[in-house]
């Protein structure tokens, strides 16, 4: 297939790139700066660069409307996110030919907390302040994709790890400056996770399903979880092993708010998510280490912090 991607030099894109090139996909991504790091080692592996802004479409439509399906993963993480998430998804829906299929990446935190309860794509979305745009701009993404016969899937991923990236990257580079590795809230609430390994196996087995016009994806809503619920505490410290922080340190809700704003809440959440729905439709099975394991691993945040 030729596939179009956003966000292709972001954390999970370049693991769904560098997969979707080793299944013998043609990948064109959509990058800011084409001389960049991250740009060069996708065009290394074989992917097209094509230069545009998530926050000007009419620089990527186009291109992305001729491919036979497109990965949607980028995000402005910043104030205009949900105006230019929106956009860009309706830009490359509106250039798509019918029977392309497009994947949009949403998150488990739209559940909110989820009281012990395992959520379900059938929960209703409860979405922290953060992502509370997110749900209508899914809708929005499956009623338009449906009139024009394309064929969407919306995937949920949980907290994603591995190779010292993402969140949880973060957590362990905010060391440098604390002493400690600190966790919002009390450390009793658990969050649900995926290796960044598997969740790219899980977005080219979508694309792949809705692209050869399997029913049971098509319009369909995914959680891409592979552990439904890890005590965060438990994360925190092995972390602070892995890195060799003093300690790990609990930081009052209403205090990280003044520094991460709705950042915090999201970070605060107590969620188990169930990811049964992905494994049995779309015979997806997590091959990657769990979360404490993969954290626990030191080389990982060596590599990611540039020891």
């Amino acid at each position: 297939m030729e596939l179009f991607i956003t966000g292709g030099t972001g954390y999970i894109g370049q693991a769904v790139a560098r997969k979707a090139i080793s299944l013998g996909h043609q990948v064109t991504a959509l990058v800011r700066d084409d001389r960049s790091a991250a740009a060069s080692a996708l065009a290394r592996v074989g992917v097209k660069l094509h230069g545009g802004d998530l926050r000007e479409p009419q620089s990527f439509a186009a291109t992305a409307g001729a491919a036979d399906g497109v990965v949607h993963m980028a995000s402005t993480n910043d104030a205009s996110a949900a105006a230019a998430d929106e956009a860009a998804a309706e830009a490359m829906l509106s250039h798509l030919h019918p029977g392309a299929a497009f994947v949009y990446t949403s998150g488990t935190w739209v559940y909110g907390n989820t009281e012990g309860e395992p959520a379900t794509e059938a929960s209703a979305p409860n979405p922290t302040p953060l992502v509370a745009w997110r749900p209508a701009v899914e809708q929005h993404v499956q009623a338009l994709a449906a009139r024009r016969s394309i064929a969407a899937v919306i995937l949920r991923p949980a907290m994603v790890h591995g190779y010292g990236g993402g969140i949880f990257g973060m957590l362990a580079g905010m060391v440098r400056q604390t002493g400690s590795v600190r966790i919002v809230g009390d450390g009793r609430n658990h969050w649900p996770a995926v290796h960044v390994d598997d969740l790219a196996t899980a977005y080219l087995s979508a694309v792949e399903r809705v692209a050869s016009g399997d029913g049971r994806v098509t319009g369909q809503i995914f959680n891409v979880v592979a552990e439904d619920a890890v005590a965060v505490a438990e994360m925190g410290e092995a972390i602070r092993a892995s890195v060799g922080a003093d300690r790990v340190e609990f930081w009052p809700l209403d205090d990280a708010r003044k520094s991460l704003g709705p950042f915090a809440d999201a970070l605060a959440l107590d969620q188990t998510v169930s990811g049964q729905h992905a494994r049995r439709v779309l015979a997806w099975e997590p091959h990657s280490p769990g979360l404490i394991a993969d954290l626990s691993d030191q080389k990982h945040f060596q590599q990611s912090n540039g020891a």
